[in-house]
């Protein structure tokens, strides 16, 4: 029997999470080979004794790589257990499936015929083959005594969960002991002792604010937000479940092993203790080293749950000499545990990024929707040229919609006329407007005339767009439905067109209804969703598209993404934006 273990596989780190295996192996005497194809790793373990006792007269070449006194069974379930302990949840590199392999005939007469001096890699480098039909060619196949040779990196970062346990817990003798015994994985910090941790406390209590050294830099930690504060750190999860409204895909991915940040919306009885961003959120993480974990854990003995990190020029006390860190991300994170980095590519087009997740010699027709607040937005073909399906093409002159819906639309002169009785404040702003033109050719820039007709106020006194306002408005609504705005297609010979005024038409008339603003403003995202999920359906069935890429940075919008990811078809080959690429500056 071979059993392979298979983890996908996508992490920078890839080297160190292979180390912790090898590790493993060889301290129970096992026998383990790796290889990595297709973003996936396999850890091969044979079972030697049941391959020479399922063939005995055939496998005498494997007998010479056994120890007898070590129980392989045993101690291949030992390893399959303690992977769960040893290997940390991490984003990019995580366990998929154990399966069992059962050697055919054929591997033993091979084995007769091989070189009894080959080495037991050796052996299976030509015997694999045969018994792992998908096994890729010319892949490389290292062993355990192999990867740990080449390792040498260990990492200030990492811990077992029992270390972390003894060193956050004040009644542990191993509290604030930053470099636990006989850890070959974690390399060694700077040293300081619990008094000094102590005294920061001391110091952020009474309200002064400290530079402090970090992996991800030197940041100033305050109990209160300051000008420069970029990110509220949570001190546990407790704590992140009592301010901010979350959910379990959340949590499960803040306390990854990467520590990355979201966007997370404060409950509203602690929104004025958060600094927001222009869309109502703060920017949000876990601890993501031991020596912050130690300041969070002692600021919970005192019921303090969160600080602030904000950017400085003063140099620390003390330099921990962490080693590089997993690069900071910030995700967007969907109820159903998908994410997607919502970081910027530099010096990209939105060519540049259709190319970089469709390969050139692809012969498969792609569906790309591209939805950014900054840029035109596309709905095209990836044909050769491309094909353009749906073209964003309006006037977002918030005075000329109305004249049009007055003009134009059945009824629209009364609805206009009855929007006017309810709030003749807004009518009147908006009229007051110039009759210049503003054409667009990108589709959120809808939610900027939808914001101002329905009266929403900015809640920051930055100078925020008004689709930013709202974001705001929509984040604030805590149901998982809104009320249906119109999206409608429009079709003139062969050429398709949304109907834009009828979106805002539609706003107007569940405002004059005296629907809530955040209500009203998470129905139009929650449309805009549905609008999306139903064309690529209807090019799924009519045009036979399956495959689906979506690009812009409306992904990062946890709204939009969640209700995208509901209403998509399930048959269809969705392809979302690779770490850095979901859009471009």
């Amino acid at each position: 029997m071979i059993y392979d273990f298979i983890f996908s596989n996508t992490s920078e780190d890839k080297d160190f999470f292979l180390y912790i295996l090898a590790n493993e192996a060889q301290n129970l005497q096992l026998e383990a080979f790796f290889y990595t194809h297709n973003q996936q790793t396999h850890c091969l373990i044979p079972n030697l004794k049941t391959l020479i006792e399922s063939h005995y007269n055939s496998t005498n070449l494997l007998e010479s790589f056994i120890t007898q006194k070590i129980c392989l069974t045993e101690n291949i379930l030992t390893f399959a257990n303690n992977m769960t302990h040893l290997l940390p949840l991490s984003l990019y590199f995580s366990f998929l499936q154990l399966n069992p392999i059962n050697p055919t005939q054929t591997f033993y007469e091979t084995l007769n015929t091989l070189d009894s001096k080959l080495s037991l890699k050796d052996i299976f480098m030509q015997t694999l083959p045969l018994v792992i039909p998908d096994y890729p060619p010319n892949v490389i196949l290292e062993d355990a005594q192999s990867i740990l040779s080449h390792f040498h990196m260990p990492k200030t970062y990492y811990y077992t969960p029992l270390q972390t346990q003894q060193i956050l817990n004040p009644e542990s003798e191993n509290f604030a002991l930053l470099n636990p015994p006989n850890a070959p994985t974690h390399k060694a910090l700077t040293m300081q002792d619990k008094t000094y941790f102590i005294d920061i406390i001391h110091s952020l209590k009474k309200g002064q604010n400290i530079a402090f050294c970090t992996s991800r830099g030197t940041q100033l930690l305050s109990l209160t937000p300051t000008a420069h504060t970029h990110t509220t750190i949570l001190c546990d999860i407790a704590s992140l479940k009592t301010y901010f409204r979350t959910k379990e895909s959340y949590i499960h991915t803040l306390a990854s092993f990467e520590k990355p940040l979201t966007y997370l919306v404060p409950k509203e009885v602690f929104e004025n203790q958060f600094p927001l961003n222009e869309c109502g959120l703060v920017k949000v993480g876990l601890p993501y080293d031991m020596p912050l974990a130690l300041i969070s854990a002692l600021l919970l003995q005192d019921e303090i749950g969160y600080f602030f990190l904000s950017h400085t020029t003063e140099k620390p006390y003390c330099d921990f000499s962490h080693s590089p860190a997993p690069k900071e991300q910030i995700l967007s994170i969907a109820q159903n545990g998908m994410f997607i980095d919502t970081h910027i590519a530099q010096n990209h087009t939105l060519q540049s990024l259709i190319d970089t997740h469709i390969e050139a010699d692809s012969k498969e027709a792609h569906l790309v929707i591209y939805l950014s607040t900054k840029h035109p937005s596309a709905f095209l073909i990836t044909h050769n040229p491309p094909k353009i399906l749906l073209d964003i093409s309006f006037d977002n002159n918030p005075h000329l919609t109305l004249e049009t819906i007055a003009r134009s639309y059945e009824s629209g002169d009364e609805l206009i006329k009855n929007f006017g009785t309810h709030f003749p404040q807004i009518l009147l702003n908006i009229f007051n407007l110039p009759k210049t033109s503003s054409p667009t050719h990108n589709l959120i820039d809808i939610f900027d005339t939808c914001a101002l007709i329905l009266g929403l106020q900015p809640h920051t006194a930055t100078n925020t767009t008004n689709k930013n306002t709202l974001f705001h408005y929509a984040y604030r609504f805590v149901r998982e439905r809104g009320p249906r705005i119109d999206y409608k297609l429009l079709r003139e010979g062969n050429n398709l067109s949304l109907d834009y005024p009828r979106i805002v038409r539609s706003c107007i008339s569940f405002k004059c209804a005296k629907m809530e603003d955040e209500i009203l403003s998470f129905g139009i995202l929650d449309s805009l969703s549905e609008f999306i999920a139903t064309f690529v359906r209807d090019c799924s069935t009519n045009l036979a598209l399956h495959n689906v890429l979506l690009l812009g940075d409306m992904l990062g919008n946890h709204i939009f993404l969640d209700k995208i990811l509901e209403y998509l078809p399930k048959n269809i080959r969705l392809i979302l934006p690779k770490n850095g690429f979901i859009d471009y500056e």
